[in-house]
């Protein structure tokens, strides 16, 4: 299977500084909804290692973190979760060969100059949409605190939340739907960015965020979405895939500074977020080469 256009919308070359300056066919809405589903399937298939190594004698931080032992338990710990990202890379690598069969570098999944600035600029936008909100709204009563760590030393609080933030969710999350998704689907970085981040909010029906009431797990699953659509939009407009990875991990790493700090999590945050990033993504796209086309 190639991404020669299945239907007769225009390929638009999308070359941001420093993305691969390659033709990027668009594909039909058939040829979406498979890349979407191959993309949800690289998504579950990466955990794999994560739900089999703990299992391993050894490897389960439960006794090390009830006996204390806390530089062990997290050891263990990391070593299944930084199994996901490397899997994702494996199944992108597969996609990208027998699906797109285009170039490696058309993923974004390279290390420059440009990847720790990236990195940065991504994690302060995300930290500053949600760590003032989250305080002010539980201060005001919009959202109830969050529940706290326990007795986890203040160190293992924050590399858990590096390392699911970052390692787990948002290199993973971020290679897939952003790097091999948009480049795949192709068009325009407008089509690119609201197609992948409809998809992507489409895949947490399966995990509405632990929300019991249907609206509220609806909200959540929108502001998943906007939240991909700024992703992508940074990725466009830096060229530097780590930069969607920033903001992605920034979320994840925002709520844990805003709980330490008495803020909490709920819907009217949630659509909060929605509406900042939405904006956000919109307002990059405006400046990015060829968005209007």
């Amino acid at each position: 299977m190639t991404t020669t256009p299945d239907t007769d919308t225009t390929a638009v070359s999308v070359a941001p500084a420093g993305r691969p300056p390659l033709p990027t066919p668009a594909v039909g809405w058939p040829g979406v909804l498979l890349r979407a589903l191959l993309a949800l399937i690289a998504t579950l298939a990466s955990y794999l290692l994560l739900l089999a190594l703990p299992s391993v004698p050894g490897l389960d931080p439960a006794p090390d973190a009830i006996a204390g032992n806390w530089g062990a338990a997290v050891f263990k710990q990391s070593v299944p979760i930084l199994t996901v990202p490397l899997l994702s890379i494996v199944f992108i690598a597969l996609l990208v060969r027998f699906v797109d069969r285009r170039p490696w570098r058309v993923t974004g999944l390279t290390l420059d100059a440009r990847t720790v600035p990236a990195l940065l600029l991504g994690t302060v936008i995300s930290l500053v949409v949600v760590v003032p909100a989250s305080v002010l709204f539980t201060r005001l009563q919009l959202t109830a605190a969050a529940p706290g760590y326990g007795s986890q030393p203040l160190w293992v609080v924050v590399a858990g939340s590096l390392l699911l933030g970052y390692g787990m969710q948002g290199m993973t999350e971020e290679f897939i739907w952003r790097g091999w998704l948009t480049q795949s689907i192709g068009g325009s970085p407008w089509r690119q960015a609201t197609i992948a981040a409809v998809t992507f909010g489409l895949i947490h029906v399966v995990s509405n965020g632990g929300h019991a009431v249907w609206w509220q797990g609806a909200i959540y699953i929108v502001a998943a979405g906007s939240f991909g659509f700024a992703a992508a939009a940074l990725y466009f407009a830096t060229g530097s895939l780590w930069a969607a990875v920033g903001i992605h991990g920034g979320l994840h790493l925002g709520n844990m500074l805003a709980s330490l700090l008495g803020g909490g999590e709920g819907w009217p945050l949630e659509i909060f977020q929605t509406v900042v990033y939405l904006l956000i993504g919109a307002a990059i796209l405006r400046r990015v080469p060829s968005a209007s086309a």
